[in-house]
């Protein structure tokens, strides 16, 4: 397959990237999408380079601003009338102040607000899956990949659940926002549900600091940055939408993507009810074959030779994480679902470097324990034959389904 025409901006491609990454693997593993004026980097080892060096390939990058193709400025001056224009503080910035507010966001995550988690997970999947397990027939997407994730988020973060529709519906605009296609009029539609989303944490911090609870939010509330002061508002809201989106989004699509691909292998699913040990292993080679982040963006800030291509200084790069996860060079066999493969941990797909993910312990906490509670409850799983296909949303960085219905029969827990 040439890869002179593919590009990422194809819809069809962000919907099934997987044949583009092995033309790239064979023939142009640093490559020049002349379509989008980035530069994509999509093997392994290659990748782990670019995600040390730091100082040349910069996080200081915004997704929404330097890489899309829509003006930005009505939706930004929109955000500083009506809200609080709040750059990233974390994962699009470079040390010093990465360091230190990764160091903030850490210590969070090693309060209270996070402890004991695994009872608490166990209970509240049983809890989800309680209402369809003996029906028979489940909407996948809505009553378990949605609630599972946000609820917990929300529970974290010291929110009501409640209000769950809500967060669901920032957290969709924030991730539309992050779509390189998006067009204007969407741009400002999901930056006014971004306001929304600004006033109501506004609105918490405030309550937060009147009545701190054991939660990630009163701990925001509270929390002093290096030079001993409180965040600013905007670094505040910038970590809480971090938390957010970071919280749910990914975590939901691999619910589904797992889910699908259990339907899909009967043979599958019997070996892990047979060796529910092996689920562990199910989550992270699941994970690595789809990754819910297929790529983040990086600026070059000099001329560097990578994998003995020159990529020049101001390039936009992409850091295809969902490639590297598919190299054949790093992954024999890469595009095979292998639980016995034994390096399947070392995958991308929580990032590598200095931003990776800081929630990857609690998300792969939930996908076990979600996985093993299904395969008790849920036999002979498979795709509703009356319902539509699941499709994958296009997305340029994201990969995520637009549906999972599924039929099942009904197991005693």
């Amino acid at each position: 397959m040439s890869t002179t025409d593919l590009t990422m901006a194809d819809p069809a491609v962000q919907r099934c990237p997987y044949p583009f990454y092995t033309a790239l693997h064979a023939s142009d593993p640093v490559h020049y999408d002349r379509h989008t004026d980035l530069w994509m980097i999509t093997r392994y080892e290659d990748l782990a380079e670019a995600a040390r060096l730091h100082e040349v390939f910069s996080s200081e990058i915004d997704m929404r601003r330097d890489v899309s193709t829509v003006d930005p400025t009505e939706a930004d001056e929109l955000l500083r009338r009506e809200g609080w224009f709040a750059p990233d503080v974390l994962s699009q910035v470079d040390p010093p102040r990465h360091t230190s507010f990764r160091k903030l966001v850490e210590r969070l995550f090693t309060g209270p607000g996070v402890k004991r988690m695994h009872a608490y997970l166990d209970a509240h999947v049983l809890e989800l899956i309680a209402p369809f397990a003996e029906r028979g027939r489940v909407d996948f997407l809505n009553e378990f990949a949605i609630p599972l994730p946000i609820d917990v988020i929300a529970d974290q973060l010291g929110l009501p659940r409640q209000d769950a529709s809500r967060l669901k519906r920032w957290t969709d605009a924030f991730i539309e926002s992050l779509d390189a296609m998006i067009s204007a009029p969407r741009r400002l539609e999901c930056t006014r549900a971004i306001i929304e989303f600004q006033k109501y944490f506004v609105a918490q911090r405030e309550a937060k600091t009147l009545d701190p609870r054991p939660d990630l939010l009163s701990g925001l509330a509270a929390a002093r940055k290096d030079d001993g002061a409180l965040l600013t508002t905007e670094e505040y809201l910038a970590l809480c939408a971090q938390l957010l989106v970071a919280g749910n989004e990914t975590t939901r699509n691999h619910l589904l993507a797992g889910m699908l691909m259990l339907a899909n292998d009967p043979v599958l699913q019997q070996r892990l009810r047979a060796q529910p040990e092996l689920i562990g292993r199910f989550v992270e080679e699941s994970i690595r074959l789809e990754s819910p982040v297929q790529g983040l963006f990086r600026r070059c800030t000099r001329d560097y030779v990578l994998g003995g291509v020159r990529i020049p200084e101001g390039a936009r790069v992409v850091l295809m994480y969902g490639a590297a996860n598919r190299d054949p060079a790093a992954f024999p066999e890469p595009d095979r679902l292998d639980l016995e493969r034994a390096n399947a941990h070392r995958h991308m797909s929580f990032g590598h470097g200095i931003h990776s993910c800081i929630g990857r312990v609690l998300a792969t906490a939930e996908l076990n324990i979600a996985f093993r509670r299904l395969l008790e409850r849920l036999g002979s799983i498979r795709l509703a034959g009356d319902a539509p296909a699941p499709c994958h949303r296009p997305h340029f960085s994201l990969r995520g389904l637009d549906s999972l219905v599924l039929e099942f029969t009904p197991l005693r827990g």
